[in-house]
């Protein structure tokens, strides 16, 4: 979100604020949940979910949205990257919310939800209070606690009555959740699987996929609330507020593993034809080990900094190995290299090993690997004769 649209939001607020919390429900009153389909923006890749509350008597019709941030706040891109981002709730006028999916072409459903009188109540009170400048701030964590997330513990703490989700036996991990997202996002998704470890190949609880709006929208539909011992459907109804194609379904070619699938043949040529002239092209070793212990060094940063789930342990640090770098440099003189090729059998060895760590790779990965193994093999191949 920019600074405009955050400023329209935060007008929107002072302008609102002291309205709801005037206010109380009648018993026409629905709170309802929001999902709106993802957008062509990174930030909005995977969706949003809000919660609505109407009264028709009173003529209020407020959404409570657990997904503002701003990319100009301090130090924004550090703190993000360090898993240090803090998002606000805040309350709006639904009529300021809905336009700006409308305009982006991103659908809209709505889950009205069963809720007692009572609930009914205890929920809208709840959000008030999160509502207040003390409380709205969070600390972000996308796949622990993000503007779904907080959609479902809200509505779990304060329905007055006892929820069931289906509890299905996990099979997907969470890096399978949010590679269906990603088709249209390829570089993106290979930036993600170098920053993202092993622990996200864990499988992930039904209430667990429910950091992802879609998968908290279909949990609720098969949902049952228990309410004084009566069990009822926790949705009351589903509406469709506005519809466009889901940007989810585009793709687009897997860019990266072209790429470097490319560059894994260049590489192989050049190497094939150097050795059949007894020639070699040092200048490879240079590029390759040093762009990959670069790469380390980012990799690792995160690894050990970062407070993201799932960041440590990563074994991409296997190929992008940070001492890469200071390898490619010391190759380039040659009255070292006696010793200095003895690193060879080291890399050969940490690369063969991450075939088999047991962490899933980028396709484009697999390509670079290969492709490191090819000079390590030149380097270490006997002089033709």
């Amino acid at each position: 979100m920019n600074m405009r649209q955050l400023l329209l939001i935060l007008i929107s607020i002072l302008g609102f604020q002291a309205q709801i919390h005037a206010q109380t429900l009648s018993p026409d009153a629905n709170i309802s949940i929001l999902t709106c389909n993802p957008g062509t923006e990174v930030y909005s890749m995977y969706g949003h979910t809000a919660i609505r509350v109407s009264d028709p008597a009173t003529g209020l019709d407020a959404v409570f949205n657990y997904g503002v941030f701003s990319f100009e706040a301090p130090n924004f891109l550090y703190r993000f990257a360090k898993g240090q981002t803090d998002y606000l709730m805040v309350g709006q006028k639904f009529s300021s919310f809905l336009p700006e999916y409308e305009k982006d072409k991103r659908s809209v459903y709505e889950q009205v939800l069963n809720l007692s009188p009572e609930g009914k109540i205890r929920l809208f009170e709840a959000l008030l209070e999160n509502a207040r400048p003390e409380n709205r701030e969070y600390r972000y964590n996308f796949f622990m606690d993000n503007c779904a997330t907080r959609v479902r513990d809200m509505i779990e703490r304060n329905a007055a009555g006892t929820i069931r989700f289906n509890d299905d036996r996990p099979t997907k991990t969470y890096r399978d959740l949010i590679k269906e997202f990603h088709h249209s996002f390829r570089w993106i998704d290979l930036g993600i699987d170098l920053l993202v470890g092993k622990k996200a190949d864990e499988p992930v609880s039904a209430s667990g996929q429910m950091f992802l709006p879609e998968y908290l929208q279909n949990q609720f539909v098969g949902a049952e609330i228990t309410i004084d011992g009566k069990t009822q459907p926790l949705v009351l109804e589903t509406r469709t507020l506005v519809e466009y194609p889901n940007t989810k379904l585009n793709s687009n070619l897997p860019w990266p593993a072209i790429v470097f699938g490319l560059l894994f043949l260049l590489v192989a040529g050049i190497s094939i034809r150097d050795y059949f002239r007894k020639k070699n092209s040092d200048w490879l070793d240079y590029w390759l080990f040093g762009l990959t212990g670069f790469a380390g060094l980012i990799i690792g940063w995160f690894t050990l900094y970062s407070e993201h789930p799932a960041m440590s342990p990563n074994y991409n640090l296997l190929w992008a190995f940070p001492l890469n770098l200071f390898f490619a440099f010391v190759w380039r003189f040659k009255k070292w290299r006696t010793k200095t090729k003895l690193y060879f059998w080291l890399i050969g060895a940490l690369l063969l090993i991450s075939f088999v760590a047991g962490q899933q790779l980028n396709p484009a990965v697999y390509f670079i690997i290969l492709t490191l193994l090819v000079r390590v093999g030149v380097n270490l191949a006997p002089e033709r004769k």
